[in-house]
């Protein structure tokens, strides 16, 4: 085995995810050869990696991804000592570890796999996903229930195109949801805002891949190419707005790349927007005395004194009025 981070090791063992292994980093609970390690530590098969006294192994598999139907009653953790947990429910022979998130109650598709760089970057890109539901609410669907939920899925993001969500009634209380990369995917959340109560939930499909007739409580491994759809997703670039964008009176730039393979040619998209200023651009004067109009009054009294008064009132100034500040003091942080 090639030397691997820490904290992979211990989430390709199947103990816990790559960030509740930084916790236990922190917390002193790991030990390398009996030393507590230090940040940035490399591992190997040969070192013993304990957690709280228990000694890790990983085992070398070859890499795999699931496609599960997941029944209601169970829950997508890795934590085996929660009660009808997904990991127990699978009973794989593998260190396989859930992607993304199905509550308890919910049905529906999910993937799985042993390889944890995976399994972090998908789930850290979850919305960028296009996937659909059939959701059954507690009362009849009305004509503006259904737009409402449809635009009230769009994206908030600067620059982006405003994404609906597809909403298709399909009886009484049911109805149809496709959900588009980049847009609020959270169904209940959208559903309880306007009024209504969801009873179930089921996903049946993630961008390509279909519950078909998958039966609940089983699962598939899924295709070289349904895996290469999933890659390709995550290998395309996605830019947010950075701080300095952000900056009061700049512009607010925001870009996204999107690369779609399709057989040996690539198309690309690139989409901007650039919101202009909200005041006309000067150029910056660093030091630049203002105009005595113009000038601050933060600690000042709230009318200057006359010229016949400047040699009583130049007295030490007060720093218990309001608005005032001790001279020499420290100023906060923003």
């Amino acid at each position: 085995m090639e030397p691997k981070r820490l904290n992979k090791f211990i989430s390709d063992s199947g103990m816990c995810s790559r960030r509740e292994a930084d916790k236990l980093l922190e917390q002193g609970r790991v030990t390398v050869n009996g030393k507590l390690p230090k940040p940035g530590t490399m591992v190997t098969a040969k070192d013993k990696v304990r957690v709280d006294d228990q000694l890790l192994n990983v085992r070398e598999e070859e890499p795999v991804m699931l496609a599960f139907h997941k029944p209601a009653g169970i829950a997508v953790t890795t934590d085996l000592s929660v009660r009808n947990n997904i990991i127990r429910a699978l009973n794989y022979p593998a260190s396989i570890l859930p992607i993304g998130h199905l509550d308890r109650d919910e049905e529906g598709l999910i993937f799985l796999s042993n390889d944890s760089e995976v399994v972090r970057k998908m789930t850290k890109a979850d919305n960028r996903f296009q996937k659909e539901y059939v959701v059954h609410v507690d009362k009849p669907i009305t004509s503006e229930f259904l737009t409402k939920l449809g635009s009230s899925g769009e994206n908030t993001e600067p620059g982006e195109e405003q994404k609906h969500a597809t909403v298709t009634k399909e009886a009484t209380t049911r109805f149809r949801i496709v959900l588009e990369p980049g847009t609020n995917h959270h169904v209940k959340r959208m559903c309880e805002a306007l009024g209504y109560k969801v009873q179930h939930l089921q996903r049946v499909r993630i961008e390509s891949i279909k519950l078909a007739k998958l039966p609940g409580g089983h699962w598939r491994a899924m295709t070289e190419s349904e895996i290469a759809q999933i890659t390709s997703i995550l290998a395309q670039k996605y830019s947010k707005p950075t701080a300095a964008a952000k900056g009061r009176g700049g512009a607010k730039t925001y870009s996204k790349t999107r690369t779609e393979a399709t057989g040996s040619s690539r198309t690309r998209e690139t989409s901007a927007l650039v919101r202009p200023a909200a005041r006309p651009e000067a150029p910056a004067r660093r030091g630049a005395a203002k105009p005595a109009a113009e000038r601050g009054t933060r600690g000042a009294a709230k009318s200057a004194p006359r010229p016949t008064d400047r040699k009583s009132s130049s007295g030490p100034k007060s720093n218990t009025g309001r608005g005032s500040s001790a001279k020499g003091a420290p100023k906060r942080g923003r």
